[in-house]
């Protein structure tokens, strides 16, 4: 023989802490996996073509070397920041062009080749569109090479960042 005692039956306390436990098992049991996933805004990836790099006190972001049609001459396109609290000296040297050098200031961030000026072109440069080149990059008694890519006016981001005839 079964019993079988009716819900209503049940007294009110364990309703309630059954409802209860039922409740909190459910939220453990969907929220556990952010206890145990990585956290993908951790590991940042690049959104885009330049290359990026960090030496010594200095952040070099997004660097790409733009050419109006394969010619020697190209607008070095990067983001520079210094994140040190010293002023900072920055040379960089594409293989087979010239070099820049900079100065930034504590905490100062420079935007350089948008639009395109003389401080960012690069001439007697040896590398094809399409390819990459190594541009040293030398702060603080560090250097870095960079694999850069050398990209033309044709691709419609960098359609106004072409150095000048």
């Amino acid at each position: 023989m079964t019993f079988r005692t009716p819900l209503f039956r049940i007294p009110p306390l364990r309703r309630t802490v059954g409802a209860a436990a039922l409740a909190a098992a459910l939220v453990a049991g969907l929220t556990a996996c952010d206890l145990f996933a990585p956290q993908d805004t951790l590991d940042i990836e690049e959104a885009s073509v330049g290359s990026s790099a960090t030496v010594g006190d200095v952040f070099v972001g997004n660097a790409v070397l733009v050419t109006s049609d394969g010619g020697s001459t190209a607008n070095l396109v990067v983001t520079l920041v210094n994140q040190g609290g010293d002023t900072q000296q920055v040379e960089i040297a594409p293989t087979g062009g010239g070099s820049i050098s900079v100065s930034l200031d504590p905490r100062d961030t420079r935007q350089l080749g948008d639009p395109p000026d003389d401080e960012s072109l690069v001439s007697g440069l040896d590398a094809a569109p399409g390819s990459l080149t190594t541009v040293t990059v030398t702060s603080g008694g560090e250097s870095v090479g960079l694999q850069v890519p050398v990209v033309t006016g044709a691709l419609p981001p960098y359609g106004t960042l072409t150095p000048a005839p």
